[in-house]
């Protein structure tokens, strides 16, 4: 086995946990947002505007990572997005001051949208030098560490600590991981320089296509885990270790799609894959949402984690491989647009449940899942998408 190819498989192991770091540093926080409404008093339109401020830092970033990564590589930008997100995250809980609270989630999202991005560029370098696809495992990855964030978060509020003593304990843990996991990535001496990139990329054409339909996804994807566990604690009146439960399914079934999902790609393909998934994604959720219990909630969002599982990881991949378009730009363009869903699309369902229900609000979800079922199988590369 040449050097090479012992690189990419030890980078292979180092971007799984940093991708693991990523989900649960997310996760940490999202089973402790009813505690954090109800400290505060807020309502569904205000804490969307929490919610907002986070995004505003993520997204600001994002459009600007195709740029970083080309001049300084992934690496470099995985390991300061990592520490923004997971020493700022205490804090939120930490703090008593609105203003202060909004300041450090606009800079703990700028280090999520760094983060994530460069991650992905990374993974799409050792998919690319192994020749085989594992972006969806990847995927996986961060949804076993969103499940490990919302199964650690539903253990302590069940043995009584609180989400500051939760979050401080899970922070110290992630840095010690991302330290570790830094050593092996791609050095920015491998990677592949490409054209230059825009300072602000601006998705077009195909770019333009998948990040559309990834921001349906991730509108999806985001809501779910921002307003699962503050629709069962405050519509269906779960307890707070219930509602906590709630999150905490849907990243498992999330987590178990994607670790499955390149296996299943290989086996049906990427068209039947996403039309399949869509569709059981609208059917569970729509099920669930109208039988109105707290079993029903976790089995509708059961449905919803199976079906958004590989959709986002296709579309990455995809937008990696257009032809003229270097992977990082392909790559920023769809996680910008895809992104802002995942970020805006909370805070909109939080102004939408104010005029309509939280329940209500939740029903646009199944719209996207069956506009994702009848559009996405179109964008991908029949040649791709197909048996091998």
């Amino acid at each position: 086995m040449n050097n090479s190819a012992v690189s990419f498989r030890k980078a292979r192991l180092a971007i799984s946990f940093i991708f693991f770091t990523n989900g649960m540093g997310f996760a940490s926080i999202a089973p402790h947002l009813p505690w954090f409404q109800n400290k505060f008093q807020l309502t569904e339109s205000e804490m969307g505007l929490m919610l907002l401020c986070h995004a505003i830092g993520a997204v600001t970033m994002m459009l600007v990572a195709g740029r970083v990564i080309q001049s300084f590589g992934s690496r470099l930008p995985v390991i300061v997005g990592g520490c923004l997100l997971i020493l700022l995250l205490p804090l939120v809980f930490w703090l008593d001051q609105i203003p202060i609270i909004i300041l450090v989630l606009i800079i703990a999202g700028a280090g999520i949208g760094t983060m994530d991005v460069a991650m992905n560029a990374q993974a799409v370098i050792v998919e690319n030098g192994l020749g085989k696809p594992i972006m969806s495992s990847f995927h996986g990855l961060w949804s076993l560490g969103a499940m490990t964030g919302g199964a650690t978060a539903t253990f302590a509020l069940t043995m009584g600590f609180t989400p500051l003593q939760h979050v401080a304990f899970s922070s110290f843990i992630l840095t010690m991981i991302l330290g570790a996991s830094s050593l092996s990535m791609i050095p920015y001496s491998q990677e592949e320089k490409g054209e230059k990139t825009p300072l602000l990329v601006r998705p077009s054409g195909k770019v333009l296509s998948l990040g559309l339909l990834c921001l349906l996804g991730m509108v999806s994807e985001g809501t779910a885990v921002d307003w699962s566990a503050i629709y069962s604690s405050s519509v269906l009146n779960a307890s707070p270790s219930q509602a906590a439960l709630t999150f905490t399914i849907f990243t498992m079934t999330m987590m178990i799609g994607r670790l499955t999902g390149d296996w299943v790609i290989l086996k049906l393909g990427k068209v039947q894959l996403v039309r399949f998934t869509a569709a059981l994604g609208a059917v569970g959720l729509g099920l669930g949402l109208m039988w109105g219990t707290t079993f029903s909630a976790w089995l509708g969002f059961a449905c919803l984690g199976f079906g958004l599982a590989n959709i986002v990881p296709i579309m990455f991949g995809e937008a990696s491989r257009i032809p003229g378009v270097s992977a990082g730009t392909g790559i920023a363009g769809v996680a910008t647009l895809g992104y802002c869903g995942f970020l805006l699309g909370p805070p909109m369902i939080g102004f939408l449940a104010e005029l309509i229900g939280l329940q209500g609000a939740l029903g646009l979800i199944v719209v996207f899942c069956v506009i994702l079922g009848i559009f996405g199988p179109g964008m991908l590369d029949q040649n791709k998408a197909t048996k091998n």
